[in-house]
């Protein structure tokens, strides 16, 4: 099991990174019969970008939970950029579950860090898969201005190109610009 499979968003973001109104300007579309399928495409293109299955960001606060069968030396949040860890719960050694009174963290790395508070040790805890859970808020108050602008563009490529085949002669594949964006962002191994 890789890491990316050990997260699940708890928490969705409060808004869309790009409002409707934002993606229909750069679509340059002035009626309101594509709405709903451009709501649904901003929803697709954040899906590409974002999370586990994207490159490893989220582009907005949300908050997600990381799921780990023990306590490693130091537990490594591969989501980002993390704002805040809010809880690490455990089932201990008895079957009972509990919190971490405290820890430390850096939040200025990427990816985030956490140890033991400091002269502590991690608490002894089952042996069972999913034992330690760490819930953390990650996103960009404000996702930058290269990211919004990958965005818009796959959206317009999907807007586009609203067919999984094509017969014509040329393929379309995502605009330049995009790869060369994320690729500044991407997270992790596999992401």
């Amino acid at each position: 099991m890789n890491e990316w499979s050990r997260l699940v968003r708890t928490v969705e973001p409060a808004a869309p990174v790009i409002s409707l109104a934002e993606a229909k300007r750069h679509l340059r579309v002035l009626h309101d019969d594509d709405d709903e399928d451009i709501a649904e495409l901003v929803e697709v293109a954040t899906a590409v970008i974002e999370g586990p299955s994207g490159i490893g960001v989220a582009l907005t606060p949300q908050t997600w939970r990381l799921s780990l069968d023990h306590f490693p030396c130091s537990i490594i949040v591969p989501l980002g950029p993390v704002t805040s860890i809010t809880s690490i719960a455990y089932t201990d050694a008895d079957g009972n579950s509990a919190t971490v009174a405290s820890w430390r963290s850096d939040l200025d790395q990427q990816p985030v860090r956490i140890w033991p508070a400091r002269d502590a040790v991690w608490p002894s805890l089952v042996c069972e898969p999913g034992a330690v859970k760490v819930t953390f808020v990650c996103g960009y108050t404000q996702a930058p201005s290269d990211l919004k602008a990958a965005l818009k563009l796959l959206v317009g490529h999907f807007y586009e190109n609203r067919e999984a085949v094509t017969t014509d002669i040329k393929a379309v594949d995502l605009p330049m610009g995009v790869a060369a964006i994320l690729d500044r962002y991407r997270v992790g191994r596999f992401a």
